[in-house]
């Protein structure tokens, strides 16, 4: 948004909902009354609703708006989200996150979008993504880690949603090893982590965080294949969240565990909650993998975020996010793989 916007729309706001005269924002910005209404039309476009008074001026009507301008008056962060970019529509966050790391861009760049078409989740899964429903970012960063601690990243995010969600609504999500956030039995969030890995040293260039949440969607939204699993969190604590409300939040949740616990080294801390948000410690999972599917029980979860499991011969296994899903046998309702 132009700084010309910006102050028309705060004179607009200043006024609280009085009508302002085109004249008066004309003399206080140095426009034409033309330029004025141009503007004003180009806030119309943004999605501000701004109604327009015969020989009175123009009077804002409180609404919300998903953009970045929204976005970014409400950060409060000192790194993730400076800069941000912001999309009505894209492919995928990722993508775009991953193609910006490529271009050079610095650690805490988070690119948003009100919609994707091509939004994918763990082991290449597609994530519903529809416009108007919910908000989906992703956050680049290029810490000093070694690629074993990417996976512990993946945790701390699911950490940092369910803080958001908590402060937002006053009710905390529970966790589904390894990225998926629930209420109800229903998934109101996926989290993707890639990254790119120096050659030589196996160190991480950079990684990439995509978070993408349900916000206002109702059961009958979802495709039929995804109403007994999928949920939003309006269909699930009732409170409808502005959306650019919840994209400062997250960043500001995050921020605060990545960049001011200071990651990698607060790594117990970040564990510590994460398993207390998981629900299936204690009760038996299905494990499937690539080769094989079992019954196990859930035991804990290791310092690398990895999730321990005890088969029926009694062996304890260490599973990989990246090659290994989940789910409570008979749970048809419940919470997704």
């Amino acid at each position: 948004m132009t700084d010309t916007r910006q102050k028309i729309l705060s004179a607009l706001e200043e006024a609280g909902g009085a009508v302002v005269s085109g004249g008066e924002l004309a003399e206080k910005l140095g426009l034409s009354r033309t330029a004025v209404w141009k503007q004003i039309a180009a806030l119309q476009q943004e999605g501000y609703q701004i109604a327009a008074e015969a020989k009175k001026g123009y009077k804002l009507i409180p609404g919300e708006v998903f953009s970045g301008y929204e976005i970014e008056r409400r950060l409060t962060t000192k790194v993730l989200g400076r800069p941000l970019y912001f999309f009505d529509s894209i492919d995928s966050t990722n993508i775009r996150a991953r193609q910006l790391a490529a271009e050079g861009a610095p650690h805490g760049t988070v690119v948003v979008a009100a919609r994707q078409t091509a939004g994918k989740g763990r082991l290449s899964r597609r994530f519903e993504s529809p416009e108007g429903h919910g908000v989906y970012l992703s956050i680049l960063l290029r810490p000093s880690l070694p690629l074993q601690e990417v996976n512990t990243a993946t945790l701390l995010a699911a950490v940092a949603v369910a803080d958001t969600v908590e402060e937002l609504t006053g009710v905390r999500p529970s966790i589904k090893w390894t990225n998926d956030l629930c209420l109800n039995g229903r998934k109101l969030c996926g989290i993707l982590t890639e990254c790119a890995v120096e050659g030589e040293s196996g160190r991480v260039e950079y990684m990439v965080s995509g978070i993408g949440l349900n916000l206002y969607q109702q059961i009958e939204d979802f495709p039929p294949e995804l109403q007994k699993i999928a949920g939003s969190v309006l269909s699930e604590t009732g409170v409808r969240v502005a959306r650019a409300d919840y994209a400062a939040c997250l960043l500001k949740h995050f921020e605060a565990l990545f960049e001011e616990g200071h990651f990698p080294e607060n790594k117990k801390a970040v564990l510590e909650r994460y398993r207390k948000g998981l629900f299936f410690l204690g009760q038996t999972v299905e494990v499937r993998g690539f080769a094989e599917s079992y019954p196990a029980k859930a035991l804990d979860i290791d310092d690398e975020g990895r999730l321990l499991v005890e088969r029926a011969d009694g062996r304890i296994v260490a599973l990989n996010s990246g090659e290994i899903s989940i789910r409570l046998p008979g749970r048809h309702n419940g919470y997704p793989e």
